[in-house]
């Protein structure tokens, strides 16, 4: 088999494509609230938040016994509109016109990206969609030989750590679902200020790599 050539971009979708901190909060206080907890508040969710989504849940106080229902309703709830993050269409649009081989690996479910696709006309940028992941590392590693040089975008340190851990350039984008600080310590290889400066990430390393060879 012949070695790939083109970059592969993946990111993740809630928090990262999805500028979408204040739906989740209202679908988790939501899903919470039928269990008789407390609501969240904008920093204890970012302060709180990680994935597996089970093991938050847990977490915040949710029982074994509920914590699949509450999953449900929590993806439910993230059925409802939300915008995407500024930059991110236009970028991933350039990204696959530039031959980059583009995908999404999220724990979100099928139901929930569909959802979001429909409503913000993101249809046909992507070559990979992996939805309902409970191990990202692992999927990304499975898919890791799909480009020379891989990239992965989260807004959480799991994204980080997953990323690494699977042979990927980790980037990390902030104002997402986790607090900054916590991104931060994570040690992403780039952190975007804007998400069009992915643009540039992704063609300084893919020259590195083919002046390395």
């Amino acid at each position: 088999m012949s070695e790939p050539t083109r970059s592969l971009v993946l990111v993740d979708w809630n928090g990262t494509v999805m500028d979408d901190l204040d739906r989740a909060l209202a679908a988790i206080n939501a899903a919470i609230a039928e269990h008789g907890l407390p609501d969240l508040d904008r920093p204890g969710f970012q302060g709180s938040f990680t994935l597996p989504m089970r093991r938050w849940l847990l977490e915040l106080g949710v029982s074994e016994e509920h914590a699949e229902a509450v999953e449900a309703a929590w993806n439910t709830g993230m059925q409802t509109p939300a915008p995407l993050r500024a930059g991110v269409a236009d970028t991933l649009r350039a990204l696959r016109a530039a031959g980059a081989v583009t995908g999404v690996v999220t724990a979100a479910s099928e139901a929930a990206m569909r959802y979001d696709v429909e409503h913000t006309g993101l249809q046909g940028v992507f070559d990979h969609v992996h939805t309902s992941v409970r191990d990202k590392a692992a999927r990304l590693a499975e898919l890791r030989s799909l480009g020379r040089e891989a990239f992965y975008v989260g807004d959480t340190a799991y994204d980080i750590e997953c990323a690494r851990s699977a042979g990927y350039i980790a980037i990390g984008v902030g104002a997402g679902y986790q607090a900054e600080a916590i991104l931060a310590a994570a040690g992403a290889d780039h952190h975007l200020e804007r998400f069009a400066d992915l643009l540039g990430i992704v063609g300084h390393e893919h020259v590195a790599v083919a002046r390395a060879r």
